[in-house]
């Protein structure tokens, strides 16, 4: 899930609030490390990819935590509140997860 795609978590919202669900949603957001053209392209065997989206993101001189942030900010607006961050650098994940979620608040 990326901000650049936002409208189906809105929509996904609506439709569970509207029929009364109490079970909460939990929404992956995929870590995007940059927008190489390669590694995009074969993201998309996997997953729906926002490639021009994230090649504008990364462009305006976003860094990958900021554009993870705006994904959960975006997603927080849109009415999801429980999310997963999938793609995190092993090595680097407990440092890379506090960047994010400090930009996200």
């Amino acid at each position: 899930m990326s901000h650049h795609d936002a409208s189906h978590v809105e929509k996904f919202v609506s439709a569970a609030e509207r029929r009364g669900l109490s079970l909460p949603g939990v929404f992956g957001v995929f870590f995007y490390r940059s927008a190489n053209a390669k590694t995009l392209e074969i993201l998309k065997s996997f997953l729906p990819v926002p490639a021009d989206g994230l090649r504008k993101d990364f462009a305006s001189g976003a860094s990958a935590e900021e554009v993870c942030a705006q994904t959960i900010r975006t997603l927080r607006d849109a009415g999801a509140r429980h999310f997963y961050i999938s793609n995190l650098p092993i090595g680097r994940a407990p440092a890379v997860l506090q960047a994010i979620l400090d930009k996200a608040s």
